[in-house]
């Protein structure tokens, strides 16, 4: 056990980053227990409606965190916003810190297994994350006891909740050394989830205040709207990038997989050439619209959203033309959901099999490539 411990990966990290995390994560635990607020009947209701609801969403929408955390692999200096923020800041203002901290666990501990779907997650950046939540939840009670006027207090206290945890996060990424990475923090679109999850915090209290707690559910088909939209946002990110820097292999499967998963319409391309041309023609017929990942060292794969097997069929013919018009030599095989299968592997070996015929056909002679 001993022997263990030492091979944490933390302590290869930067002493300074190393304290900060210990501190951190102390105050979390210790902030709460020192905290003597009573604890209500309705506010243990309250609790339970919001760690329900943050559990309900980690369990319904895992395939779609999954994949937007490997599109957030395979995208350059992103932040990565956790949406369970929509329970997180009204359970931070609704309910006794301690009570908050309690939620604020249960909601971190339903998401790990979407965080750590590759086996590579980090335990102790997540474990920070979590702690800087709870921080988060404290700075909030701090907020509520100014006298403010209750519906600025609730704004302000919102606000307060996202900032403590982008300064504790951004905090621990100067500690490591990756200063350059900070500047992300200065641009405004690295906060429209922190913004619109707010929002929704935002109107569950308003909706506490009104005695309709009841419709506090509705928070749920919300944030999962929002969750849908963020990762097709995210792909398209990704195809901007593709041309010049395609994603990482396991990355691309990651969130083929999940997004194959998830999606009721949904295909793949696969092309043998790894051509950097190959990537420019791919990204541009489709406009920066899908994501784009290396397959070993000589081919390229292209995920398609809501793109059904027709169109998918009339694109990778389009591309065997870009290939021939731009001298490449490459076979293009395509397959989508549902016409060819239910899943990535299922697709994936509809399009090997496309690809071995076509490979076969063009050594014997055959035109393998239709015109049409």
């Amino acid at each position: 056990m001993r022997q263990a411990v030492t091979h944490w990966s933390i302590w290869r990290q930067p002493l300074v980053l190393v304290v900060l995390i210990f501190g951190v994560e102390y105050a979390a635990v210790a902030w709460p227990l020192y905290e003597a607020a009573p604890v209500s009947t309705g506010d243990l209701k309250t609790a339970s409606l919001l760690a329900s609801l943050s559990i309900a969403y980690s369990l319904l929408t895992r395939r779609f965190e999954r994949a937007r955390h490997a599109l957030r692999h395979g995208m350059a200096h992103r932040t990565y916003s956790n949406l369970l923020a929509a329970w997180g800041a009204a359970a931070a203002i609704l309910l006794p810190l301690r009570l908050a901290a309690v939620v604020l666990i249960i909601a971190a501990s339903a998401a790990w297994p979407a965080s750590n779907s590759s086996g590579r997650a980090t335990p102790y950046k997540y474990v920070y994350t979590a702690a800087s939540t709870v921080l988060g939840a404290a700075g909030v009670r701090l907020v509520l006891i100014l006298g403010l006027s209750h519906q600025v207090a609730i704004l302000v206290a919102a606000v307060t909740y996202t900032a403590v945890n982008v300064l504790l996060i951004a905090t621990a990424i100067a500690c490591s050394g990756h200063v350059q990475a900070l500047r992300v923090y200065l641009q405004p679109r690295s906060y429209q989830l922190d913004v619109l999850t707010s929002a929704i915090a935002v109107a569950q209290i308003e909706l506490h205040d009104l005695h309709l707690w009841s419709l506090a559910w509705l928070s749920l088909p919300a944030t999962i709207a929002v969750q849908r939209w963020r990762v097709k946002a995210d792909v398209q990110e990704v195809a901007a990038d593709s041309n010049s820097r395609p994603m990482s292999e396991d990355a691309w499967r990651i969130a083929a997989t999940e997004i194959v998963a998830a999606l009721p319409v949904v295909a793949i391309l696969r092309v043998t050439t790894a051509d950097p041309l190959a990537a420019v023609a791919v990204a541009e017929m489709q406009a920066g619209g899908d994501a784009i990942g290396l397959v070993g060292d000589a081919g390229l794969s292209m995920l398609l959203l809501d793109c059904p097997g027709t169109s998918a069929d009339a694109l990778a013919t389009r591309l065997r033309r870009a290939l021939r018009h731009a001298g490449l030599t490459g076979t293009v095989a395509a397959a989508a959901k549902p016409r060819d299968g239910e899943s990535l592997p299922a697709l994936w070996a509809v399009c090997e099999a496309e690809l071995i015929t076509r490979e076969a056909a063009s050594r014997d002679g055959e035109i393998a490539e239709p015109e049409a």
